[in-house]
Formats: C-alpha cells, sequence, structure tokens
C-alpha cells in the first residue's frame, strides 16, 4: 500500500469548516486500502438469537464482536469541528429526524489524524413523548488508516509512546459522549522476546451529565504485525470472524514509521457525578487514536 501524504498540520487557531471535515475523512477512507476495524453493540440479545447475520452486516446484537467492514456506505458531512485535543482533531455530528414526539436524535463523533480515523455513532435517545424517553442502546465505532503490518522499532530495554484521546458511549445512556486521554506504550523488556503494549485511559468525563471515571488500563498485550489486542488482527477473513470476549481492546498501527495508532475498545468502570459519591458502574464503549510522541 502506498500511503498518501500526509496533511500539513492544523494549527490549533485553525477551525475547519464542515465541507474541509467531509474532504479529509472522505480523503482517508479512499486512501485506507483494508477494511476498517469495527465493533458493534446492542441490548443483549435472548440465548437462541442469533447475533451476527453476516460478516459484512454487522451484528444485530451482543456488546462487544469486532469485525472487518468496507466504510464506502458512510456519510461525512454535516460534522462540525469541537476541538482539537491531544495532536487529535475532534468534529461532532447531530442530526434529528421526524418531529414532535417521533423525533430520534442521532450523533456522531470523528477524530483524526494525518493516516488515519476514528468514528463512533449511535442514535442517541429516542423522544417517544415528553415523558417517555427511551435509550436506543446501539452502537457503531470504527477505527481507519493506512495501516501497516510490522511492528514498531524500539530497542531492548527501551519504550515509545504514543499519545491521544478516547471517545465512547455509556452503554446504558448513549446520548452522551465519553471524552479523555488515551496513551499507548509499547516497550521491549530486557531478556523477554516481542514487544508488549500498554495502553491507559485517563481523564474520562461524560462532560454532558457530568459523570467522571476511573483510569483504566491494558497491560502487557501481545504485539504482532503491527496489531495488539484480544483478536489478531489482519487483513485475512480468516481472523476476523473470531468474536473476543465481551470487553476488551483491539489495536494497529498507521501511517510509515508507525506514526500512529489506533483501534476499539469496550469496558466496565465505575463513575461518580452530579453530586454523587463513586459506586455507579458502567460499560463504556468506544474507539481511540494517538501519535508517537
Amino acid at each position: 500500500m502506498v500511503d498518501p501524504a500526509p496533511m500539513p498540520p492544523m494549527d490549533d487557531s485553525v477551525i475547519p469548516g464542515t465541507n474541509e471535515i467531509e474532504d479529509v475523512l472522505s480523503g482517508l477512507r479512499s486512501s485506507s486500502k483494508s477494511p476498517a476495524l469495527a465493533r458493534f453493540g446492542a441490548d443483549p440479545p435472548p440465548p437462541d438469537a442469533v447475533t451476527c447475520e453476516a460478516l459484512l452486516l454487522g451484528c444485530e446484537g451482543g456488546l462487544g464482536p469486532v469485525h472487518y467492514r468496507a466504510v464506502g456506505e458512510f456519510d461525512f458531512s454535516g460534522f462540525r469541528f469541537i476541538e482539537r485535543r491531544r495532536g487529535v482533531s475532534l468534529a461532532e455530528r447531530r442530526r434529528v429526524s421526524g418531529g414532535g414526539g417521533d423525533a430520534a436524535n442521532y450523533r456522531a463523533l470523528a477524530g483524526w489524524m494525518d493516516h488515519s480515523f476514528f468514528l463512533v455513532k449511535t442514535p442517541g435517545i429516542e423522544v417517544v413523548s415528553e415523558e417517555n424517553r427511551v435509550s436506543a442502546n446501539y452502537y457503531g465505532a470504527y477505527s481507519i488508516g493506512n495501516i501497516i503490518d510490522s511492528n514498531p522499532d524500539v530497542p531492548a530495554g527501551g519504550a515509545a509512546t504514543w499519545s491521544g484521546i478516547m471517545v465512547g458511549i455509556r452503554i446504558a445512556e448513549p446520548d452522551g459522549f465519553v471524552k479523555g486521554d488515551a496513551t499507548i506504550t509499547v516497550s521491549s523488556p530486557q531478556g523477554n522476546p516481542g514487544l508488549r503494549v500498554d495502553v491507559e485511559f485517563r481523564n474520562m468525563k461524560d462532560e454532558q451529565a457530568g459523570v467522571n471515571f476511573d483510569d483504566v488500563s491494558w497491560e502487557g498485550l501481545a504485539l504482532r504485525n503491527g496489531s495488539f489486542g484480544v483478536v489478531p488482527l489482519s487483513d485475512g477473513w480468516a481472523d476476523s470472524t473470531r468474536h473476543p470476549a465481551r470487553r476488551g481492546i483491539s489495536g494497529r498501527f498507521y501511517g510509515p514509521n508507525h506514526e500512529e495508532v489506533g483501534g476499539l475498545f469496550s469496558f466496565r468502570a465505575p463513575a461518580a457525578g452530579n453530586g454523587r459519591a463513586g459506586g455507579d458502574i458502567h460499560d463504556v464503549s468506544g474507539a481511540f487514536g494517538a501519535r508517537r510522541d
């Protein structure tokens, strides 16, 4: 795969317009030759339900299957720039369909860098009536980019770090996004063959609901051919039908010299907010992206 020339760095004071955001995301999508890493979630299905109709059609239920999926059908129009945080640009799209008591609010959040982007989308809250607001409990998360099928160069006893952000939704209340800092460290322990990956999410908060989350981390993940996590990740169909655990993390490196890393996650963590003490437990799923320091 020939990686296209990277975009010029964006000055933090420059706010891209909706058309520019659409061009960037469409360009990254079209230059990505491999399928996207995709995770779908919904209310857990009954025990006898068929959760996956076909590999490329997504899942009707279950919380966590990882698939590969083409992204040509995505609509990247209408995104509004929000912020640039830790080297990642973020934009949100919010649309309301229907009217009156039948309105449904659809939301998506996209984050992008030079060689990759990620996207989290959810129907949010369906307003049946003023007294009846129903959580859709469905989402899609994607990590897409110019993959590189080799591991970063890390000398024995050394380590390299990628810094960026994570974005997710609370499965039980998908009307707001959870955002936080993501740090990915690749180390080469002395005397141990193979590289290991540590992922840490910190400073996580659902700003709309005023809910803060405890830090979450995954440690000692094996790195193989530029990928790490709950299943081997590759272009081959042999790997793509494996369903990992309900919770976990999957990631892969993007761009020349392993400049970027991105992936998907699902975790359970305690949270506190709105004057309440800690203790409430939430399932959070979404995507992350980071640049090499």
